[in-house]
């Protein structure tokens, strides 16, 4: 099993400041993007291609902290992790004993999912536009400025002050849609949460660097 969601979508962190009056999905994004030191909730994640036609779907946890780090548990249909520990990231498939590493780079910064905890970055990295409500749910459209990004665009779905669903159209049309629920704001997570060891006997694919250069953009 390869991970469902390209590692582009998986990441970041900070604090918005904004000259003008944020419409109500932005509102609501700073709102949530407040006073963040890390993340964590649960997701249930479907890929559809270009026809509409469901594909993969799977489920687990995740958790996002300063500075760069984030971790994926896919936990069905098959168990796997993406964790990012600021220097490295490592992609365990429990099924197939595999681990594949490389170095975290700042593209894994430039990501949707990163301006949850990275919103000064949005307008840096995004155009922004305001869609339509639909039901309770506030409706922001991020479209990427950099012609090298692997998605299209990205609907950010905000309900009481909370990212409630990801919508990601790529550049061949296939979709993500991922909804997110309890979400829980600078918890105290374990040392070992975006730390990982290859466990024994596993194949280890790829190099490991040490003191990888990550830094937020403007600093």
């Amino acid at each position: 099993m390869r991970y469902l969601i390209p590692l582009a979508v998986l990441c970041s962190l900070a604090l918005p400041s904004w000259a003008a009056t944020p419409g109500p999905a932005r509102a609501e994004l700073d709102r949530f993007g407040e006073n963040i030191n890390n993340l964590t909730a649960r997701f249930v994640q479907q890929v559809y291609d270009d026809s509409d036609n469901a594909l993969d779907s799977a489920s687990g946890t995740l958790a996002l902290a300063r500075p760069n780090r984030f971790r994926w548990d896919y936990l069905k249909p098959e168990e796997q992790r993406i964790i990012a520990d600021g220097d490295n990231i490592w992609i365990y498939d429990v099924e197939l004993e595999q681990v594949s590493v490389r170095p975290q780079s700042f593209d894994e910064q430039q990501s949707p999912l990163a301006v949850l905890l990275d919103l000064p970055s949005l307008d840096l990295q995004f155009d922004t536009e305001e869609r339509p409500a639909v039901a309770d749910t506030q409706w922001l459209r991020l479209t990427p400025k950099s012609k090298d990004a692997e998605f299209a665009y990205v609907d950010l779905g905000l309900r009481q002050n909370e990212l409630v669903r990801m919508v990601m159209v790529d550049i061949v049309g296939q979709r993500t849609e991922i909804v997110f629920a309890d979400w829980k704001r600078n918890s105290t997570l374990p040392p070992a949460t975006f730390v990982f060891d290859p466990p024994p006997g596993v194949d280890v694919v790829g190099d490991i660097k040490p003191g990888a250069q990550v830094r937020p953009i403007g600093d």
